[in-house]
């Protein structure tokens, strides 16, 4: 007798969430946000040129701040701390728990 299998009650694999997104706030924008979104770029393209799929997804202006989506945590974090190296300022980190996915909050006044 052939026994029938049913694949449908093992569990999909999840889908793992990646990239990251880095929201910039303060007044130290409103004077340096040319100064700041160069430095995202450029980040974002020597990131680009070692690897197609690394990069800046979209960088949105809206409400007094920046928001910048990018397809990889790593290149996130490292954006992340090449502000905080560069104009200092408030950051935070936040991790999803099981994800490769990043949070930046940058804050300068």
């Amino acid at each position: 007798m052939k026994v029938e299998r049913h694949y449908e009650d093992f569990q999909k694999p999840k889908k793992i969430e990646e990239g990251g997104i880095i929201r910039l706030t303060g007044k130290f924008l409103l004077d340096h946000e040319d100064e700041v979104l160069g430095l995202i770029r450029h980040e974002g393209a020597l990131a680009e040129q070692k690897n197609p799929a690394h990069k800046v997804a979209s960088i949105d202006k809206a409400d007094g701040g920046i928001t910048v989506q990018i397809t990889d945590h790593n290149l996130t974090m490292h954006i992340g701390k090449a502000l905080v190296h560069a104009y200092k300022g408030e950051h935070n980190y936040k991790f999803l728990e099981g994800e490769r996915y990043v949070e930046v909050d940058w804050k300068r006044d």
